[in-house]
């Protein structure tokens, strides 16, 4: 039986669960760095309009990374390397962990964040197939008790979480699509000697641009905007009934609520340009953290048209969201009974939010002014940036 705990590891809440685990683990072996700039240094903002016909609605993703691409970009920049597991064995799985740990640094660990108990509602079956899957979820493992059964985990909410160990294999396993997490760890080689920020910040912020203006495929980056729009006249046709309600509540959560500091990371990365604004002494990264702040405000405007009040059911659905995203974030001790307190209250304007469906067709002119002005907004932003590099 094995138990291995790093006693000294500092947890740390945060906004995304890949950046947050990155700036953990980082600190842990002593390069500090808030989570924007190490957005910024894996130039990672992006869009993404990603839909494939197996799946029940599209998602607007707001990364310009894949998989393990955050912590490899941002090692790589600072002068050190990553290594990345995978495997279809539990065993293997289990001695990679323990290996790792044993070598003295914190797991990035991926789950499928359906079997994490933390996650969800008093009494919510575990896994949670109502939730969906998501394999792309990670947090930082600091620890395993066999004989116990627990696992020590760190996630981005206000407190680290101790789970059964058992539930942990069973996450990291996980097999579903569309990001299955497979076992997958990461492994930070740390450099000698980190390279200046001021000498690694303009390549990196080049390369964010350079993904949002010319995107490998159109659904990507600037051109992405387009696609949605696109697309957008047709949703309430090719999605009718719960599959539509589901869509337009996850594309709320995978702007705002689901991790992504809110706003789909635009907020985040304003608060990278001020950052590499003041090192580097650009007054035009500050200028485009400005827009970025303006950018901000027309998703959240955008956000309101999505679940708009007029609809009122519909509209309760973001109420209640923004709310359960503050009570898990804030991890309280009764959190789990208020999730389920709110979770009856969204069963319950979900009753009414099918009698609306039909009436937010009427929504979608507006919705596509919506995504217009945050496109031109963002376009103006990149052009700054550019011309200020």
């Amino acid at each position: 039986m094995v138990r291995i705990v790093i006693e000294d590891f500092k947890h740390m809440a945060g906004y995304n669960c890949q950046l947050s685990s990155m700036r953990k683990v980082l600190a842990y072996g002593g390069i500090k760095l808030s989570e924007p700039m190490i957005l910024g240094l894996c130039s990672g903002l992006g869009f993404f309009y990603y839909y494939m016909k197996r799946m029940p609605f599209p998602m607007m993703l707001g990364l310009a990374v894949k998989k393990t691409e955050v912590f490899e970009r941002t090692i790589t920049r600072l002068g050190g390397s990553a290594k990345m597991t995978e495997t279809a064995s539990m065993n293997a799985a289990h001695n990679n962990l323990v290996k790792l740990l044993e070598s003295g640094q914190p797991a990035i660990t991926f789950v499928d964040f359906a079997y994490l108990p933390f996650f969800f509602a008093e009494g919510a079956p575990i896994p949670n197939e109502g939730a969906g899957h998501f394999g792309g979820h990670t947090f930082v493992t600091y620890g395993i008790d066999e004989e116990k059964d627990e696992a020590y985990v760190s996630d981005r909410f206000a407190k680290p979480f101790t789970m059964s160990y058992e539930q942990l294999k069973a996450a990291r396993g996980s097999n579903f699509a569309p990001f299955p997490a497979r076992n997958k760890l990461v492994e930070l080689v740390f450099p000698k000697k980190v390279k200046d920020l001021k000498s690694i910040l303009p390549q990196a912020i080049k390369a964010n641009v350079d993904f949002m203006e010319n995107p490998p495929i159109t659904n990507m980056g600037l051109k992405g905007f387009g696609k949605w729009r696109k697309m957008l006249p047709t949703w309430g046709t090719d999605f009718k009934g719960e599959n539509l309600l589901y869509g337009l509540v996850s594309t709320f959560i995978y702007m705002e609520t689901g991790g992504s500091g809110g706003a789909l990371f635009r907020p985040v990365y304003k608060e990278f340009l001020e950052e590499a604004g003041e090192l580097l002494n650009n007054d035009g990264l500050l200028k485009a953290a400005e827009l970025f702040g303006e950018a901000t405000e027309k998703i959240r405007d955008l956000e309101e048209m999505i679940l708009p009040d007029d609809l009122p059911n519909i509209a309760k659905l973001r109420e209640v969201f923004l709310k359960s995203n503050k009570i898990q974030e804030a991890g309280e001790k009764d959190y789990q009974k208020q999730l389920k307190a709110l979770d009856e209250q969204s069963e319950e304007a979900i009753k009414g939010a099918r009698k609306e469906a039909d009436k937010w067709k009427d929504h979608i002119p507006q919705i596509d002014k919506g995504i217009q002005a945050w496109h031109e907004v963002e376009a103006k932003a990149w052009e700054v940036i550019k011309n200020s590099l």
